[in-house]
């Protein structure tokens, strides 16, 4: 016994179906791949400001003045605008927190607006003390930029590192202690019995 199946007319065998779901289905897979699209649109056109920054030399004693560097490169195909190097923080590998010798004023830090495939250069420096040697290890300085482009907020940020290994002659602390050691080592080869 064959019962009639909804939406089946008579006489034709063929079956005809509602797909509210189907539809509903292929709405929401284009909406979505529509939602996609437009944040991939929106990330590669959002642009890319660039911060290369680094010291004029790897090591540094007393009495050297260290200069830092910051290139900021507007890396994109849109203009950035309201660009800012911001100065993160200056340390020793005491954690001290350092002051520049010589810095750029303020407004030097801001650019107001950088085209495609342009640059500017910012110069910080610092003359390296007894205190920063004592402390051994490295000068860190981290620097930051921001800038917007296209409605969007966009940074970089990099650091600098200065290694603080190495003695002048006039400091008298690493080459005497280091003379005695020698001494002492030649002393003891010597009195060992043959």
């Amino acid at each position: 016994m064959n019962f009639p199946t909804p939406g089946a007319t008579q006489g034709n065998t063929e079956i005809r179906r509602r797909r509210p779901l189907l539809k509903l289905s292929r709405a929401l897979q284009h909406k979505t791949a529509q939602h996609r699209s437009s944040l991939l649109a929106r990330k590669k056109n959002a642009g890319h400001v660039a911060l290369v920054y680094g010291a004029d030399r790897p090591l540094a004693i007393p009495g050297d003045t260290v200069i830092f560097t910051a290139w900021i490169t507007n890396d994109s195909a849109g203009y950035l605008r309201d660009v800012t190097l911001i100065p993160r923080s200056f340390t020793n590998e005491g954690m001290e927190m350092l002051q520049y010798t010589s810095e750029p004023v303020e407004r030097d830090l801001r650019i107001s607006l950088l085209a495609p495939g342009q640059s500017a250069m910012r110069s910080f420096s610092y003359v390296v003390t007894d205190s920063d040697h004592l402390h051994g290890g490295s000068l860190v300085s981290a620097m930051q930029v921001h800038a917007n482009c296209r409605g969007q907020r966009i940074s970089d940020e990099h650091d600098a590192i200065v290694s603080l290994c190495g003695t002048r002659r006039d400091w008298p602390f690493p080459s005497s202690h280091a003379g005695r050691a020698q001494k002492r080592w030649k002393g003891y080869d010597q009195s060992m019995p043959m």
